[in-house]
């Protein structure tokens, strides 16, 4: 039956009622004709998550975790068609992070728990269960001496030990911030003192989507190239009158409002989230006559970054700063302090403390994650804590085959050296930098539209623009202040694509369908500000 079905097989391992092991039979097994049949199939059964969680977590679009840590754990099981154990301790921590289509299942649940300081596993159901690596309690811990080890092929305990390990460690992580109806778009296009916001002209049976404008046909063309996807304009600190934000980044946008006026009610207006800081838009004059748009802005709910982090563990040795010594981690779903200098002491003690793994052996069945006391004292007189990690047993004996770690108690808050760094905000020094209005914009203007299809040649100049306070300045900067660059889902090819256009300071650039590879995009970047 294994062999004659096609996809995946689901086994469970019994030892008589008891079940054992709840999993897939893995796709590469052997099948043997022997003279007495014996160990005529050999197979390997993979845990539940080895078959199931390679799967994108969505297949397109972006999604934000902005919630319990539990609840982020759950939507993720659910789109692997994993179930949960109902024997998790609930972990209430607030997690906040915003994932796109290339993420698999398995890498979302892996950085999240061990962000908190946890590691999964599948129990004997096969459902999924987590162990938090917290080792802060010794007291009564179980006793194995010479009593309950066992000399299995001359050895009762091996050892190996890690000679060099990290003394000290760095996390960084992003504090987040929220406002509520937030300007985070205005259209500036053809301003003047009349009309202060935005002041142009939309055709008759034309659309609009922020950057280009269309006719009806052209329209519905674009939207059957792009599946009906229109560019993405990202969300911006868009108000002069507000510092909350300041060049932060902003993360997530929700609950989006229009402020619109135009000349005739003909002209509809439609601004929609597209996932994370991104918006669409949809101006339409349905009339056959010209009008004037004269404002055209979104407010909208926001999650944005107030600071960068950096906490380093206050262990460190005076002078030893070198990097074989230091580890570094940035958080992606963490965002408190709290938690951020848990996960650092975490990260250093282990490191520190658990370099040491052992071999043994035993007839007493303990629980993998106990943390015992293995004294040998019968020849080496050996004393250690260990957590244990792996065991092996077999039918044909009573002696289980444990791997341990050394372990030592864990201070989870233990002190730490703090740095906070805020780019964003206007104000420095006690002084108030310059109003929004003044911010630079840098805009890319394309001479033959926006959207190609890769099977047609074309050719279109890309135009760099640098406003600020709605004034062109773009020729007080020189060529070599600007940087181009190349997105798509091949990176081998950007980073070649990149390399070669890095040098290449210009404010103009020719690009063909050979500087395409699948869906590309391309970027300018401006690398030195007045």
């Amino acid at each position: 039956d294994i062999i004659a079905t096609d996809g995946d097989v689901k086994a469970i391992l019994k030892d008589d009622e008891q079940v054992l092991f709840t999993g897939y039979i893995s796709t590469n097994f052997s099948w043997t004709i022997t003279q007495r049949g014996k160990q005529a199939l050999e197979i390997t059964i993979e845990d539940i998550g080895s078959r199931l969680l390679g799967k994108s977590f969505i297949k397109n679009g972006r999604h934000l975790f902005n919630c319990k840590a539990d609840e982020a754990i759950l939507q993720i099981c659910n789109v692997a068609n994993i179930v949960v154990s109902d024997k998790n301790y609930p972990l209430n921590h607030k997690i906040t992070k915003l994932v796109d289509s290339s993420v698999t299942c398995k890498e979302l649940l892996e950085k999240l728990v061990y962000e908190l300081g946890y590691v999964y596993y599948f129990d004997e159901l096969g459902h999924l269960r987590l162990f938090e690596i917290n080792c802060s309690n010794f007291a009564d811990l179980p006793i194995l001496d010479k009593d309950d080890l066992y000399v299995v092929g001359g050895k009762a305990i091996s050892l190996n030990k890690k000679i060099r390990s990290y003394k000290s460690a760095r996390v960084s992580f992003k504090q987040l911030g929220t406002a509520s109806n937030y300007l985070v778009y205005r259209n500036t296009t053809g301003q003047s003192e009349t009309y202060p916001y935005c002041n142009f002209n939309l055709e008759g049976n034309h659309y609009f989507d922020g950057v280009e404008f269309y006719t009806l046909q052209q329209w519905i063309e674009n939207q059957i190239d792009t599946f009906g996807n229109s560019p993405l304009i990202e969300a911006c600190n868009a108000s002069s009158e507000s510092s909350i934000v300041g060049s932060n980044e902003i993360i997530s946008i929700s609950n989006i409002t229009v402020d619109f006026v135009a000349q005739s009610g003909s002209i509809s207006c439609n601004i929609t989230k597209a996932g994370g800081p991104y918006l669409q838009i949809e101006a339409h004059n349905s009339s056959q006559l010209p009008y004037y748009i004269t404002k055209m802005d979104a407010y909208a709910d926001i999650i944005f970054v107030k600071d960068l982090n950096i906490l380093r563990t206050a262990d460190v040795i005076e002078g030893d700063e070198s990097s074989d010594n230091l580890i570094s981690e940035e958080l992606e779903f963490v965002h408190s302090r709290a938690l951020a200098q848990e996960h650092a002491n975490r990260l250093c003690q282990y490191h520190r403390y658990a370099n040491s793994q052992y071999t043994f052996y035993s007839k007493r069945d303990l629980d993998l994650g106990s943390i015992v006391k293995v004294i040998d004292n019968a020849f080496s007189n050996l004393n250690v804590n260990v957590l244990l990690v792996a065991k092996t047993y077999t039918d044909e004996s009573a002696i289980i085959k444990y791997s341990a770690v050394g372990i030592s108690q864990f201070d989870l808050n233990a002190s730490v050296h703090s740095q906070s760094i805020n780019k964003g905000q206007s104000d420095f020094m006690g002084q108030k930098g310059p109003a929004g209005e003044d911010a630079l914009i840098l805009q890319v203007i394309s001479s033959f539209g926006t959207v190609f299809r890769m099977s047609e040649p074309f050719e279109t100049t890309l135009r760099v623009q640098v406003l600020k306070g709605g004034n062109d300045i773009t020729d007080s900067f020189s060529d070599s202040d600007f940087r181009w660059y190349r997105t798509s889902s091949d990176s081998h090819s950007d980073a070649l694509w990149n390399s070669k256009q890095q040098s290449k300071g210009t404010k103009e650039l020719v690009i063909t369908q050979n500087d395409v590879t699948e869906k590309s995009t391309f970027f300018c970047e401006l690398i030195k500000e007045t």
